[in-house]
């Protein structure tokens, strides 16, 4: 089945998108999301209808649902905050409310009725059989010239209305590319915190250490989800990647968010160290990384000094000064008076920043003069 809308062509049987003449480069789950709110584009697709139509019913978290659904609009040329094609409805669900045209809805071929000459009575006198067959070769070429004449006029009824169909699908098209080629005016939008925690190695040759390494990611991944205002893929989805070669950068596109932390660990008796670095997937580059040392007895101590650390370079690096104090004075203990440490973190940065201190001895920012 083939799928028209807008600029897109979308071919469910040979699994391809294309939007104008270049196809849409996209992972099969995302296709199968969008061909299942077009078919149903009639009704409302709740959360449950979409997670048992497309993950069979797992367990999935609202991030990977929503960054399903992002990658979907990004695809078509969609977005959250325009919701052309696919509008949320809050609390209710998801509905494709493009036009769409397919296949199936093209013009046929209607059938013909040929009629047929039935031989009347030619009254009380019968004539000659000369004349009764002249007559009768008359009724039969008026019945196949009247033939011809209807399957002339149905044949242009059918090529006009295809033509027509043409000019109509080309004039949107035409329309939605100057539409898509105009500045979009909107309100200006805070940059979002958004990561995942990739699965960490274990840098000991044992099984039970290898649980031990992903046990340390999970508690990762939950003590960052649980900050206001954070995106953090679900913990299922990134057990996908596992001890798999990734490319970064599309990583970010597929998830649609802007870091990756990584990390190993190594234990030796009670002791466990775990290296962590922050990933920019816009450049695949780390922007942090850090070395971490601490025992069993203390390793939830250890955890929430390392989530204080990412959530304060994090904060930073998008310029969120005042989500960024809190986070940096938890991990580097800092005082009312201690101000070295934090000033070197912002130093390393590149940025210049003012600071005072208040009579109850806690950090606040001043002035951002970057």
């Amino acid at each position: 089945m083939r799928y028209f809308f807008e600029d897109c062509a979308f071919d469910t049987e040979r699994r391809e998108l294309r939007r104008g003449l270049d196809v849409v480069p996209t992972t099969p789950q995302v296709l199968d999301l969008l061909e299942y709110l077009i078919r149903n584009k009639d009704r409302v697709a709740s959360k449950d209808d979409l997670v048992n139509a497309i993950w069979n019913g797992r367990i999935v978290s609202d991030a990977a649902l929503t960054t399903r659904l992002n990658a979907v609009r990004r695809a078509i040329g969609d977005s959250g905050q325009q919701q052309r094609l696919i509008k949320t409805f809050p609390r209710k669900g998801f509905r494709f409310v493009g036009a769409v045209y397919d296949e199936d809805r093209r013009p046929g071929t209607a059938a013909i009725t040929v009629p047929v000459a039935s031989s009347n009575a030619v009254g009380e006198r019968r004539f000659t059989g000369r004349l009764e067959n002249l007559r009768r070769r008359l009724k039969l070429v008026g019945s196949v010239l009247a033939s011809v004449a209807a399957i002339g006029a149905i044949a242009g009824g059918v090529a006009g209305y295809w033509n027509a169909w043409k000019t109509v699908r080309a004039d949107a098209q035409r329309e939605s590319q100057n539409i898509r080629g105009q500045p979009t005016v909107g309100p200006k939008i805070a940059p979002r915190l958004s990561l995942v925690v990739l699965p960490f190695a274990s840098l000991n040759d044992d099984q039970a250490q290898d649980s031990f390494a992903d046990s340390i990611s999970t508690d990762l991944t939950t003590d960052l989800a649980r900050m206001p205002a954070t995106l953090v893929i679900g913990r299922e989805t990134a057990l996908t990647y596992k001890k798999k070669s990734i490319d970064l950068k599309q990583l970010g596109t597929d998830l649609g968010i802007r870091w990756a932390v990584r990390g190993a660990v190594r234990r030796n008796g009670e002791q466990v160290r775990v290296n962590v670095s922050l990933t920019d997937l816009q450049t695949a580059r780390d922007i942090w990384s850090d070395r971490f040392d601490g025992d069993l007895a203390n390793l939830t101590v250890l955890q929430d000094t390392i989530t204080a650390r990412l959530l304060c370079v994090a904060h930073l690096h998008l310029r969120q000064y005042e989500e960024a104090i809190q986070q940096c004075s938890r991990s580097l203990n800092m005082t009312g008076t201690d101000f070295q440490a934090y000033m070197s973190l912002i130093s390393a940065y590149g940025w210049t920043w003012q600071t005072e201190r208040t009579r109850g001895g806690h950090v606040t920012a001043a002035q951002d003069t970057s």
